[in-house]
């Protein structure tokens, strides 16, 4: 968007970038861009909250009154209201004694997401759920996983990661609820053993001699998830 901003001032159309990636707009250097603190995937905040919305996009045409002579960056300093449902809780019992037991205790849950809402988005890597954890977990080690025909190592890596956090994810709602976004990611990243095992897996990629492992691991863990941001390291 930051690319088709430049286009379109070219033309003369005067443009507003409302940001979620602020590392995305100092290096694109848009026109304007207002930088907004939410989470990926809602620009304006909060669904249904029609006043802080109407507040986002104020502030956003508010930028083209102002007079710059260069990229114009300002900050959006209002957090979306938390909306968690205190009800919540997993529903089952993750098992203990390693990821692959841990990934197996969650398969039937996921069995009962999958039937209850008719739909999963896991299987982009043609792994199964828990074929993609051990996939994961045994990558760096020295008997790797032997990796089917159809897509190199690396590219199964990348969307393995992708199904192990659906099928996390999916299987947190088998029994409904509405768990806000943060709710899921604190549990998943926090008290899971996947979650532990993807953010080493970042950090091994990070500093591999692979250089295409190298190049996906920025997408694999968020940043604020990341073992360089948690103790206080300078971004990769």
């Amino acid at each position: 968007m930051s690319g088709l901003a430049h286009y379109l001032e070219d033309e003369g159309l005067a443009t507003v970038i409302v940001a979620l990636v602020r590392e995305h707009i100092v290096s694109m250097r848009p026109p304007r861009a207002l930088w907004v603190p939410f989470e990926l995937g809602r620009p304006f905040g909060t669904p249904g909250n029609a006043d802080l919305q109407r507040r986002v996009l104020q502030a956003a045409l508010a930028l083209l009154d102002k007079p710059s002579s260069g990229p114009l960056l300002e900050e959006f300093n209002e957090a979306a209201p938390l909306d968690d449902d205190v009800k919540w809780r997993f529903p089952g019992t993750l098992g203990s004694t390693g990821v692959l037991a841990e990934a197996a205790s969650v398969t039937p849950i996921w069995n009962r997401a999958c039937a209850r809402l008719g739909r999963t988005t896991v299987g982009i890597s043609g792994l199964a759920p828990e074929a993609a954890v051990e996939f994961i977990e045994r990558f760096h080690g020295a008997e790797p996983m032997p990796n089917p025909r159809g897509m190199a190592p690396v590219s199964r890596a990348r969307f393995a990661v992708d199904d192990i956090k659906a099928f996390y994810l999916e299987a947190a709602l088998a029994e409904g609820g509405h768990p806000s976004t943060r709710q899921l990611q604190e549990w998943f990243w926090n008290e899971t053993l996947a979650g532990a095992l993807l953010r080493e897996f970042q950090e091994r990629a990070r500093v591999s001699e692979d250089k295409n492992l190298r190049l996906i691991a920025s997408s694999l863990v968020p940043a604020e998830r990341c073992h360089w941001f948690l103790h206080g390291l300078e971004s990769p």
